[in-house]
């Protein structure tokens, strides 16, 4: 009897432990993060881009901060300025990047002046470029700033990388470049096709 009394409580402390194992628990909670919390001048939160910009394969995203002026449009100006500044950075990033693989890889360590020229060409007609760069979205935090999140698509740069290809100054060093910075382009393409660029 005190035999089958063990072996019946044992089974009831096992079905027990089964039945509460078995049992859903409660979702977590998700924590908020405390920076979305932060809210700005106008009453808005701090939206997500400020922490970290939007990455896509067709646009490049930027921040403009304007820290100076008296007024919205003084201050939205100022940051669309930063903006520019921000992506005329990036844009020299990319094709002083891509142009230094290229010459290292093309192993043309002789003919690279040419390509340089080239280069400094692209870059300053991409600077120049700013179709296509809009403002998404603006938010002002507690101290006035207003910051812009601006896009600009990528398109833009291949295609400013083309026109310099055929504007670029014919001479007998730039025939054998023309056919070099037709494959550094195919570079270009595939760069600006990386996650993150």
């Amino acid at each position: 009897m005190k035999k089958s009394t063990i072996i019946t409580l044992g089974l009831l402390i096992l079905t027990a432990f089964i039945f509460l194992g078995c049992t859903s628990k409660p979702e977590p909670v998700a924590e908020e993060d405390p920076r979305s919390r932060i809210m700005g001048a106008e009453g808005v939160p701090r939206p997500s881009w400020m922490n970290r910009p939007p990455v896509s394969n067709d646009l490049h995203y930027v921040i403009g901060d304007g820290r100076v002026g008296m007024t919205k449009a003084a201050q939205q100006s100022t940051a669309r300025t930063d903006g520019l500044s921000k992506l005329a950075q990036w844009k020299e990033a990319v094709v002083m990047d891509t142009m230094k693989n290229y010459i290292e890889e093309s192993g043309v360590p002789g003919n690279t002046q040419t390509l340089i020229n080239f280069q400094q060409t692209t870059i300053t007609k991409s600077k120049a470029n700013i179709v296509g760069f809009n403002l998404e979205e603006y938010w002002i935090d507690q101290d006035g700033i207003y910051h812009g999140l601006f896009s600009y698509p990528k398109a833009n740069l291949k295609n400013d990388f083309e026109v310099s290809i055929g504007d670029f100054q014919r001479t007998q060093a730039a025939a054998f470049a023309d056919f070099k910075a037709q494959e550094a382009f195919k570079l270009l393409e595939a760069q600006m096709n990386e996650p993150g660029r």
